[in-house]
């Protein structure tokens, strides 16, 4: 994920998308990490197709999860993410993903969004 520049903090954000997995791993190690999978638009272009990104938060310092299970099966198809935003400032970066049927926050010491290439 960019940086903040001297202009302080920003926010990227994406629409409707689809969740597909997510993991919180590594306290044995005590390196935490969350893992998140979604399929998202690549861009604003209302006749592409959503292409799965895997987003990888290190150092994770906080999360807070919840969610209604049927829900987001029911709108997978169509949908099951509103919104999904990265926030970002000095000294950490913070994923917030609302759902439809949930929500998830996620802070840690920074996130990586890479596009699948599988």
């Amino acid at each position: 994920m960019p940086a903040p520049t001297d202009d302080g903090p920003y926010e990227i954000n994406w629409h409707d998308g689809v969740l597909v997995d997510l993991r919180l791993s590594g306290f044995a190690e005590g390196q935490q990490e969350f893992n998140l999978v979604v399929d998202l638009y690549p861009d604003n272009d209302r006749f592409s197709q959503r292409r799965r990104y895997h987003c990888i938060g290190t150092n994770v310092s906080r999360f807070v999860m919840s969610g209604d299970i049927g829900r987001l099966l029911k709108n997978r198809s169509s949908g099951n993410i509103d919104l999904l935003r990265m926030e970002f400032t000095a000294d950490t970066e913070i994923l917030v993903v609302c759902l439809f049927g949930g929500t998830i926050e996620v802070e840690a010491g920074s996130f990586r969004l890479m596009e699948s290439t599988t």
